[in-house]
């Protein structure tokens, strides 16, 4: 059967119009070729679809070109451009050693082996690593004694997260700069349906969590400093504070190296970068996933008000490739980040069963400002917790918030395009995962809930028999 282009639009129900390859290629998540009709070029020019070789992998030169140029842009609001401040700041804690991450556009960025931050980025794990190593000894030692308690593992837990989560940064640096740029492509394509404000929604997620954790920390720094009298000049040495903090936060790790000066500076600095670790893991998770889930936002609008206005064929078409070339990118994220949940859920999941337990444990003539310091770092680590999970879980929420929308469809504007979109958002799982042994939604903090309550009764029980022995 032989449809005329011009007679396109009239015949929106028959699907052999679709049997004449006319679809594109959008780079570089999906993989078709391009062509271009004249009905096509008309709606583009109306409604700012991309223009044909845009976004697309071609042999002509000028396209690629021009596809360079625009990806090349700066773009104040683009994921890149938002989260490059907040990078800078990590790096300084070895973090993620990207270079470019300030530059205009995201392919500005590179990772090479050889410079100052990979360095930086090396020895700080590898420092990291020794205290980890040091805190397991502590641990293995407490284990053949009688007086062993749960709390002993938390120094090789702390310092663990800390080395893996250094790790896994160096492990994403290679990766960071091509998924950027897949992730600018994609912007590209969906920035003409609405641009979601990333500046400042990530910057009030990051003054929230660090200010949150910069007070908790400082609480703890004043907690384990008991004895350490502010106002008396005889008592204010460095020595004296380094000497008392350092026997009351890290006696896993003066048990093993002994305690002088030196030790005592090193482990205030290492305390301070194995703290930031753990904190940035989880506001890492949550400005990649509200990034994407924004995206899905902006397309839902669309979706909203173009089935409002009975949409073309034509129409359909862009949103589900939009929707297409968006859902391929959360898969890519998926791929490369999921590491850090994983990490991310298991360690907040410990410490979460840790402060329970020291909690019900406490004894009755513990001092306020221990009280004030278990409520409020418990409060913290709770909400940070909460807060990942849902700004996780957005990215699921906003993927299928357009699928009743979709089942309103008038009559005369439903087709096959949007049949196959409305299979798509019905059968594509979008979600973020942990390596793929869950996946982040709402339900997943019912199941995390659940999993404290479970692991909460062993430690007491496990807790309770070692007392009695």
């Amino acid at each position: 059967m032989t449809v005329k282009r011009n007679d396109r639009r009239n015949d929106v129900d028959d699907p052999n119009i679709f049997c004449n390859g006319d679809t594109r290629k959008i780079w570089p998540l999906l993989n078709r070729r391009a062509i271009t009709t004249s009905d096509d070029s008309a709606y583009q020019a109306d409604a700012g679809v991309p223009e044909p070789g845009l976004f697309l992998n071609t042999s002509n030169a000028s396209q690629r070109q021009k596809e360079s140029r625009l990806l090349c842009q700066q773009d104040p609001e683009s994921f890149h451009c938002a989260i490059g401040p907040i990078l800078l700041v990590a790096q300084c804690f070895g973090l993620l050693p990207v270079c470019g991450v300030l530059s205009a556009s995201s392919r500005g960025l590179a990772f090479r082996r050889r410079t100052l931050r990979a360095i930086y980025a090396s020895v700080l794990t590898l420092t990291m690593l020794v205290v980890a190593l040091s805190s397991i000894v502590h641990m293995v030692r407490s284990v053949d004694t009688q007086t062993f308690e749960i709390k002993a593992t938390a120094g090789a837990v702390f310092y663990g997260n800390s080395v893996l989560g250094s790790f896994l940064f160096l492990w994403l640096a290679p990766r960071w700069a091509p998924l950027q740029q897949e992730w600018r492509a994609m912007e590209q394509l969906i920035d003409r349906w609405g641009r979601p404000r990333l500046r400042r929604k990530f910057s009030v997620i990051t003054g929230i969590v660090l200010t949150c954790a910069l007070l908790e920390h400082t609480l703890s720094m004043v907690k384990n400093t008991p004895n350490y009298r502010w106002n008396t000049t005889a008592n204010m040495s460095l020595n004296n504070f380094l000497n008392e903090y350092s026997h009351n936060s890290h006696e896993f790790i003066i048990s093993v190296w002994g305690y002088n000066l030196a030790v005592g500076m090193f482990l205030f600095v290492v305390s301070k970068i194995a703290t930031f670790t753990w904190n940035f893991t989880d506001l890492f998770v949550m400005l990649v996933s509200t990034g994407l889930a924004e995206r899905f936002k902006t397309l839902n609008t669309r979706m909203t008000s173009a089935n409002a206005t009975t949409p073309t064929i034509v129409e359909w078409r862009v949103l589900r490739e939009n929707y297409a070339a968006l859902s391929a990118l959360v898969k890519r994220v998926d791929n490369d980040v999921s590491p850090i949940v994983l990490l991310s859920f298991a360690n907040n999941l410990y410490f979460i069963c840790l402060q329970l337990l020291n909690g019900l444990s406490r004894p009755d003539e513990d001092g306020i400002l221990n009280s004030v310091y278990f409520f409020g770092s418990f409060a913290f680590l709770v909400a940070r917790t909460v807060g990942v999970t849902l700004l996780a879980a957005r990215i699921n929420d906003q993927s299928r918030i357009a699928l009743p929308v979709l089942y309103t469809c008038p009559a005369k504007a439903y087709c096959i395009e949007t049949q196959r979109l409305e299979h798509q958002l019905a059968t594509d799982d979008i979600a973020l995962s942990g390596l793929r042994f869950f996946s982040i939604t709402r339900n997943f903090m019912l199941a995390i809930a659940g999993a404290i309550v479970t692991y909460e009764v062993v430690l007491l029980q496990f807790n309770l028999a070692i007392n009695h022995k």
